[in-house]
C-alpha cells in the first residue's frame, strides 16, 4: 500500500517518526523523509513490485518543493516524482487531471501544502489542523499520532453513521479531522481555511443516445479489458475474489482470458445453513478454468481479531461484509499479494436502490414534501435511518439537525443541472458517497492489512465517464440493471449468471447475534458501558439485543453489528484502549 504523512511547519523528527511508527503497517519498504524549515513529508514503500504499466509512487525534493506519493499510477514508468514536480512547476496544482491509478499525493511549496486523491478514490488522505500546524496522513491513526490531536466526536456524524453504516462526505466521525474527497485537491497556506478544489468531473459527460447498443456494448468491452490489462500482474500469482455475482464474474472471465497462467479465485461462505451463493462462484471457476477454493467464514475464527479489524479500518464502518472480506484476505495473502475485486459494478452502472428510488420518483404521490426525494435515498440504505432518534440518548438527540447532517447532504446531488438525468444523479450519490467513503477505503484497509494489493478494474475512471456518456436504457432496462455489463459478457459466462436477479452477500449477523455472537455482543454492548458513554439510549439497545422492537424494521442483526462495530472504534480511538 505504502504511505505518505507530514505537517506544516518547523521541523519536528520525534513527531515525524510517530506518526511513522503508527502507519509502519502500510508496508515494509523504508522510510525516506525531506524536511523543510516550513514543512516535513515522509514516504513508506509499499509491500511489492509493481506490473509494467505501473508507475510507482516515491518522493522528490527541489529546493523548497517536495513531492510524494503512495500507490501506483498508470502510463509511462520513467514519469517519476522529479518528472512530476516539473509539471507541477510548470502547470501548478492542476497537472493532476493528467494522472490516472489508486494513489494519494503531497507537494509542500514553501509554505503551501497540497493534498491530491486519485479520480475514483482507491486511496484515501485525511487532515487536520492542530495548534498552528496542518497534519496529513493515508489514514486517520497517522494525523491522530499528532501531540493531543483532539477526538472528539461530531454528534452529526453519529446520525450519519447509523443512517449509511459509514460517514459520507469530507467530515469524518471526529469533529477535527477531515477526509480529502475522491478526485479533489486540498491546499493549506497558513493564516486560512484549506481550500477543497474538485478536479475530476464525469457528472457533465455529453449524453448520446443516437448510438446503437452495440456501440456502447464495445466501448465498455474494450475499455474494461484495457482496465484489467494494465492491473494485471504478469509474472506472479494472482487472485480474485468471486462472490458469484455479475461483476466479480466478470473481473474473473477478463483476467482469466488475459493471464498467462491459471488465476486463482476465493469464494466465502458462513456455513451450508446460511444462504450462500457458492453454486454461482463454482459455474463461474469452472467456466473460466480457474484454481478455485471456498472458504469458510465464523465467528469463532473471526471473534479474537475483531478489533485489529476495526483498528485496521480506522473510521467506523457498520457493513458486516468488512470481516468477511478481513479474514479472506489474511487467507488469500499465504499465496500472492495481488487479489482483482468486483467493486465498481453497483455504483457506476446499477446498484439494488435505483429502481425503488425511481418508482418513487415518478409515481410518489402528489402531496410530497419537498424533501422527500433525499428522505426516500436515506430511507433506501435500509440501515437505521428510521433508528436515529430512538437509538440516541436525548442529550445527543437535541445536537441533530435533519437538514444539516442528513438530508442536506444529499441535497446538492439532486440539485445539481448535471447530470440531468434522475438515474445519473442516483449513480454519482453512489459513487461519490458510498464509492470513495465505503467501499474503496473497505477494501484497501482490509486487504492492505495482510499485504495484499486491491485490484479494482471497475472502478477506473474511464469507466465512470463513459457510464454517465451512454443512455439510461444500457444501465436499467425493464426493471433489469447492467444491462451492457451483461451483453458484453454473455458469451464468456455461464448462462445464469447473466440472467439471476441481484442478490448480494448476506452476511448472516441476524443469526449470529442469537447464537455465536449473543454474549459478545451483550458484553460489548452492557448497559454499564453504553450508559457510560452517554451516546445512545441504553433501554433502546437492550431491545435490538433483545430482538423486541414494536415500531419500524427490526433489522437486528446488522443494527447490532452497527452499535458493536462503533462501540469498539470509540473505545479504540476516543478512549485509547489497546488493540
Amino acid at each position: 500500500m505504502g504511505a505518505i504523512y507530514g505537517f506544516s511547519g518547523a521541523r519536528d523528527d520525534k513527531v515525524l517518526s510517530k506518526i511513522g511508527a503508527v502507519l509502519s503497517h502500510r508496508g515494509p519498504g523504508p522510510v525516506v523523509s525531506e524536511q523543510t524549515p516550513r514543512g516535513s513529508v515522509a514516504h513508506r514503500g509499499g509491500f511489492d513490485p509493481q506490473p509494467r504499466h505501473f508507475a510507482t509512487g516515491g518522493i522528490h525534493r527541489d529546493g523548497e518543493r517536495i513531492i510524494a506519493l503512495a500507490g501506483f499510477r498508470f502510463g509511462d514508468a520513467g514519469q517519476s516524482p522529479a518528472r512530476l514536480l516539473e509539471d507541477y512547476v510548470r502547470e501548478g496544482i492542476g497537472f493532476v487531471r493528467g494522472l490516472r491509478g489508486a494513489f494519494v499525493a503531497a507537494i509542500i511549496d514553501g509554505d503551501v501544502v497540497h493534498l491530491v486523491r486519485d479520480a475514483a478514490g482507491q486511496r484515501t488522505i485525511y487532515y487536520g489542523m492542530h495548534e498552528g500546524r496542518f497534519y496529513f496522513a493515508v489514514e486517520p491513526k497517522g494525523v491522530l499520532a499528532a501531540p493531543a490531536f483532539p477526538r472528539r466526536i461530531r454528534p452529526g456524524a453519529v446520525a450519519q453513521y447509523l443512517t449509511f453504516s459509514f460517514v459520507p462526505g469530507a467530515d469524518t466521525m471526529l469533529r477535527d479531522l477531515k477526509e480529502v474527497p475522491a478526485g479533489h485537491t486540498v491546499t493549506f497556506e497558513p493564516g486560512k481555511e484549506p481550500v477543497v478544489e474538485r478536479y475530476f468531473v464525469f457528472e457533465n459527460a455529453p449524453e448520446s443516445n443516437g448510438s446503437a447498443p452495440e456501440h456502447w456494448v464495445e466501448r465498455f468491452r474494450s475499455t474494461f479489458q484495457s482496465a484489467v490489462e494494465e492491473r494485471l500482474p504478469r509474472d506472479e500469482p494472482v487472485a480474485v475474489f468471486l462472490s458469484g455475482g455479475l461483476d466479480s464474474s466478470i473481473v474473473t472471465a477478463e483476467a482469466a482470458r488475459q493471464y498467462p497462467g491459471k488465476l486463482k479465485t476465493y469464494a466465502i461462505h458462513f456455513g451450508k445453513q446460511y444462504a450462500h451463493e457458492l453454486d454461482f462462484a463454482r459455474a463461474v471457476a469452472e467456466r473460466c478454468g480457474t484454481d478455485h477454493e471456498e472458504v469458510l467464514i465464523r465467528p469463532k475464527q473471526f471473534l479474537p481479531r475483531l478489533r485489529k479489524m476495526v483498528w485496521h479500518l480506522d473510521e467506523p464502518i457498520g457493513d458486516p461484509i468488512t470481516t468477511p472480506n478481513f479474514e479472506l484476505a489474511a487467507h488469500v495473502a499465504q499465496e500472492t499479494r495481488w487479489a482483482f475485486n468486483g467493486e465498481g459494478g453497483d455504483p457506476i452502472f446499477g446498484g439494488p436502490k435505483n429502481i425503488p428510488m425511481m418508482m418513487q420518483h415518478w409515481y410518489g404521490g402528489i402531496d410530497r414534501p419537498a424533501d422527500f426525494r433525499e428522505r426516500a435515498y436515506l430511507a433506501s440504505y435500509r440501515r437505521g435511518y428510521e433508528e436515529v432518534s430512538r437509538l440516541l440518548a436525548p442529550e445527543w438527540r437535541r445536537e441533530i439537525d435533519e437538514e444539516r447532517d442528513l438530508t442536506g447532504v444529499i441535497r446538492p446531488f439532486f440539485d445539481a443541472a448535471q447530470p440531468s438525468r434522475f438515474l445519473e444523479k442516483l449513480l454519482a450519490i453512489n459513487i461519490r458517497l458510498k464509492g470513495a467513503h465505503l467501499i474503496l477505503p473497505k477494501v484497501e484497509r482490509m486487504m492492505g492489512a495482510w499485504g495484499l494489493t486491491p485490484l479494482s478494474p471497475l472502478f477506473d475512471e474511464r469507466l465512470i465517464r463513459l457510464s454517465f456518456e451512454m443512455p439510461g436504457r444500457m444501465k436499467l432496462d425493464r426493471g433489469i440493471e447492467k444491462i451492457v455489463l451483461k451483453r458484453a459478457y454473455e458469451d464468456l459466462l455461464p448462462r445464469e449468471i447473466i440472467d439471476r436477479p441481484k442478490s448480494g452477500m448476506r452476511v448472516p449477523v441476524h443469526f449470529w447475534f442469537q447464537g455465536e455472537m449473543k454474549r459478545f455482543a451483550r458484553k460489548v454492548l452492557h448497559k454499564r458501558e453504553i450508559t457510560r458513554a452517554g451516546i445512545f439510549d441504553p433501554g433502546r439497545v437492550k431491545q435490538l439485543l433483545d430482538y423486541d422492537i414494536e415500531e419500524g424494521q427490526g433489522r437486528y442483526g446488522l443494527r447490532i453489528w452497527m452499535l458493536l462495530t462503533f462501540e469498539i472504534w470509540r473505545r479504540i480511538v476516543v478512549e485509547g484502549e489497546g488493540v
